[in-house]
Parts: structure tokens; sequence; C-alpha cells
């Protein structure tokens, strides 16, 4: 996973929104997402990003193909002190895809929670799909 920020400069819980997402993505591609973040007086330095996947697939994952888990945790990147600032999420398709002979639909919700323990709303995308 790769994490890339870019600031700008009001809660007092960080809040986060999806400014854009990639909503097809071919094997060998990534999925690409743009995030606002805001929080008054914040710094999201040692803040930790949870990322959830939820599959739409009907039919059922084989065994052999099982992933153990459909969440990641990350920290987010050493920055300034800022209110806002804009951020990339970058997953690649070896490690989103669930192998099943079919294209995959799936969602992200995304969640920060800020070193006090307080969290964000989640975001969530639309559908993304994964094609074959």
């Amino acid at each position: 996973m790769v994490l890339g920020c870019s600031k700008d400069n009001n809660s007092t819980v960080p809040a986060i929104s999806i400014k854009s997402f990639t909503d097809h993505v071919v094997a060998g591609g990534a999925f690409n997402a743009v995030l606002n973040y805001t929080q008054s007086g914040g710094n999201f330095t040692g803040d930790t990003l949870l990322i959830l996947r939820h599959r739409f697939n009907a039919k059922p994952v084989p065994p052999d193909n099982q992933t153990s888990s459909d969440s990641v945790n990350t920290l987010m990147p050493n920055t300034p002190n800022t209110d806002k600032a804009e951020f990339s999420v970058s997953l690649s398709y070896e490690n989103i895809h669930i192998d099943n002979g079919e294209n995959d639909t799936i969602s992200f919700s995304f969640i920060l929670f800020d070193a006090k323990g307080k969290h964000s709303d989640t975001a969530t995308t639309g559908k993304i799909v994964l094609l074959q």
C-alpha cells in the first residue's frame, strides 16, 4: 500500500471524505483513491487509517482462495500540523482481488483514528469492478 499527501490548512474529531476513486481495476493495475482530511488543530502524524473491503459477488470464494482478512490498518505519514489535507491511497490488484474465476465487485470503507482514539465517520466508495 502506498500513501501520499499534500497540505492545505474544522472539528475536534477527524473527518474524511472521498474526493475520487478508481471504479474499474485491471489485472496488474491498482485501485487509487484520493481522500480529504479535516480536524481542528489537527496533525495526522501517527493516526491510523482502517480500510475495509466488502465483496458483493454472490458466487462463494473457493476455500483455497479465501483470504484471512478483509481489512488493513496503516499509519499515516509524518506531516506538519494542519487542519486540512488531501491524501491518496493505492492498493495493488494482487492485494485486493480474490481469484474465483470471475470479475470481483467490491467497495472500500475508510475510517481514520487519531492518536487520542477519536475516529472519523466511515467514508465508503461506490462499487468497484476488479476485472479478470
